[in-house]
């Protein structure tokens, strides 16, 4: 199967958290949290618009720093999304540093903390020196470019923990062949024929230059479009193994393309998830399996395993292995 998302796990798995994901069709690329960041390069580094902060344990967010150093002369803005709270915790990261000489540079920030009844905007420049000015509240999902919608889901970890889920738009393919067999060729109007059915517009006609004629879009669409199915990836971490939990997760990723989900600890150190307020391998297959997720990339181990791996990847595998990316 084709995945459209290309995700690259920044560091070990049993090291703090972070990923790299492109999509296929997308310009710009995301980051899911930034905990150490020293395995990206300064080439990816600089394609990232989007950055998902699940909380900002020090794990999830310390890499904050590296991208601030390698996106200063960046002239795109730079998008943060956090939990509650999370305005406060860029304001004071960045209020570590001096800035008298950079308000030349471009570097805008542009951070959403998700609140539980709305989402508040506040950018931070570098002309300004990086002092916050809000910009009010957005409600609902977030929107972002060429289609993408991300959706976010509260869980628990004595803190808030946010899940986030990337949707993609719905693809429009031409089929060739079935081009070539009514008499016609690719030519401009094929961009207009994708704009018309995005938004929706199937009543119009389109002229097609190269036959000197209109088409019904309705008849364009009959003959010769295709709809690829949108691939959804669904991100999970640092959870208590409760059931309010367990069953939101379910909910959340119902039916993603690929759920990234963590497992800190082997289903015998039951306890220490407990304590510790993260999943278990256990749970966290049977959150993949009941949601019905097509694929599972499972990360955040407990660094106490690396001197069992063997044990450990066993039970992680075990019946699943080649729905494993």
């Amino acid at each position: 199967m084709k995945h459209n998302y290309i995700v690259k796990r920044i560091n070990s798995p049993f090291d703090d958290t972070a990923f790299f994901v492109r999509n296929l069709h997308k310009k710009d690329a995301f980051l899911l949290d930034c905990g150490r960041l020293g395995d990206i390069t300064n080439s990816e580094l600089s394609d990232v618009k989007d950055i998902f902060i699940s909380h900002t344990h020090i794990d999830h967010f310390y890499g904050f720093d590296r991208v601030i150093r390698g996106l200063l002369r960046s002239e795109k803005p730079i998008r943060l999304y956090g939990p509650p709270g999370f305005t406060k915790n860029v304001e004071g990261k960045l209020a570590g540093y001096t800035w008298n000489l950079i308000k030349s540079y471009p570097l805008t920030i542009e951070v959403y903390e998700i609140g539980y009844d709305n989402i508040c905007k506040t950018i931070f420049s570098a002309r300004d020196g990086f002092n916050a000015v809000q910009c009010g509240y957005i409600e609902g999902d977030i929107y972002i470019d060429e289609g993408f919608v991300v959706q976010y889901c509260f869980f628990d970890h004595k803190t808030v923990s946010l899940g986030y889920r990337i949707k993609e738009p719905n693809y429009i393919t031409i089929n060739k062949e079935k081009l070539e067999g009514i008499g016609l060729k690719s030519g401009k109007w094929i961009g207009l024929l994708k704009e018309k059915l995005y938004n929706g517009d199937r009543d119009s006609d389109i002229f097609v230059e190269e036959v000197n004629r209109y088409f019904p879009v309705a008849e364009l669409e009959r003959l010769i479009v295709e709809y690829q199915k949108p691939q959804d990836i669904t991100y999970i971490t640092d959870i208590a193994p409760t059931y309010e939990n367990f069953d939101k997760a379910i909910k959340f990723a119902k039916n993603s393309h690929l759920l990234i989900v963590e497992s800190m600890f082997m289903k015998s150190d039951f306890m220490y998830s407990i304590e510790k307020s993260h999943l278990n391998i256990s749970l966290a297959k049977t959150i993949y399996e009941i949601s019905e997720s097509s694929f599972v990339k499972f990360f955040h181990f407990a660094p106490k395993y690396e001197n069992c791996k063997g044990d450990f990847y066993n039970e992680l595998r075990s019946g699943i292995e080649e729905k494993i990316i």
